[in-house]
């Protein structure tokens, strides 16, 4: 559900299958454990195998997004799936973590 690799101060997160009630719980908690472990400078979130996410993932990107900005770390969001790019752009999420074509 969650991989991750760290790139010097860059840290790749990609997320795939399903983002919702489920699955946020533990999606929240793995996010907040790999932030907290590492000196990460950029948070790119690889959506590209993600094929579903309804308002509670949105909710996990946000808090992601509140515990980061006060750090001056940004969250870019690479490469969403069709489905998901749809439930982002209706959010209004992109104002603060713009979509962006995968670096890595």
């Amino acid at each position: 559900m969650v991989d991750s690799k760290l790139v010097g101060k860059t840290l790749y997160v990609g997320l795939n299958g399903e983002l919702d009630e489920h699955s946020a719980l533990y999606v929240r908690k793995k996010l907040d454990e790999l932030i907290d472990e590492t000196d990460v400078r950029k948070l790119i979130i690889e959506l590209s195998q993600l094929n579903f996410m309804d308002s509670t993932g949105i909710g996990v990107l946000l808090g992601r997004y509140k515990k980061l900005v006060n750090k001056g770390v940004p969250i870019l969001i690479a490469n969403p799936s069709k489905s998901v790019d749809k439930v982002l752009t209706l959010s209004g999420i992109y104002k603060i973590m713009p979509k962006v074509v995968s670096e890595a």
